[in-house]
């Protein structure tokens, strides 16, 4: 059992808090019971499994770590809350080492549907829209010129571990359009603005909504490249809803078309809220 915290594998846990050290080594942090559970089964490389007793009853997870020859450090209560994120007590941390996809990996099925996110700064808010899309049945979520850090812990923890269970790709915009375009997908831009009401769009077409920063919004790159500038309405003073609810409103609004039966309203002036 692990008691320190200078063991360098813990330091290597701790150095991981930092976005550069994450950058430099590839490597990122899994914490939680069900995000741990999801990243075995998925095509993550796991490294190192650092496990609390005193927090977790880890006699059937052995066995299964074992096997996959994943190497395990039991740590003190002390060290675990040393490298445990935030205030979650769940006795398993784990480092892991990022999956590099690329547009290359993807096998589209017919009729794909997309999300494309154009500089969101908030982790928390990329993991929001990945569990979305894991929910709605996304093809995948690509990070358009992305400052954010895929694998940052607070993205990892509002993901609920569907980061894991849904292709998420860092690719440049000079890169995704063409490459969208090359596979007949439609391009569906949100914006504030826009004079179309995202119901009047057809979502069963392969498509990718594409959406942008809170702060900024899409550039200039997308919107010309767009082939339906979209909004949601909003009837209060608030001119805009955040990136993920946003989001889940759309992909709702997809899965609602391509599951249902049921077509868009086909209007470009028909506001469903107005009627």
């Amino acid at each position: 059992m692990l008691t320190s915290s200078h063991n360098p594998r813990i330091k290597e846990a701790l150095n991981l808090r930092e976005s550069d050290y994450r950058k430099e080594s590839g490597l990122f942090l899994i914490e939680g019971r069900r995000e741990f559970r999801l990243a075995l089964t998925s095509r993550v490389e796991i490294k190192d499994v650092f496990l609390c007793p005193e927090l977790l009853e880890i006699t059937d997870l052995l066995a299964e770590l074992k096997k996959k020859e994943i190497n395990i450090c039991e740590v003190s209560s002390e060290v675990y809350s040393k490298i445990a994120f935030g205030n979650r007590k769940e006795g398993i941390v784990a480092i892991a080492r990022e999956p590099r996809l690329s547009l290359a990996d993807l096998k589209l099925k017919n009729n794909p549907l997309l999300v494309v996110l154009e500089r969101i700064e908030k982790p928390g808010n990329l993991g929001a829209i990945v569990r979305t899309a894991d929910a709605s049945g996304v093809d995948a979520v690509i990070a358009s010129d992305s400052i954010i850090d895929i694998y940052n812990p607070n993205a990892v923890r509002s993901s609920l571990g569907a980061i894991f269970t849904t292709k998420v790709i860092r690719e440049e915009a000079k890169e995704i359009i063409p490459w969208l375009r090359s596979n007949s997908i439609k391009i569906i831009c949100a914006l504030p603005q826009a004079d179309l009401v995202y119901t009047a769009v057809n979502f069963k077409e392969s498509c990718a909504i594409v959406l942008g920063s809170e702060d900024k919004g899409l550039g200039d790159l997308w919107k010309g490249n767009a082939d339906y500038h979209v909004r949601i309405p909003m009837l209060g003073e608030s001119d805009s809803l955040n990136v993920s609810t946003a989001a889940g409103v759309l992909l709702y609004e997809a899965l609602r078309q391509r599951e249902s039966g049921l077509g868009y309203f086909g209007k470009s002036n028909h506001d469903p809220l107005a009627s």
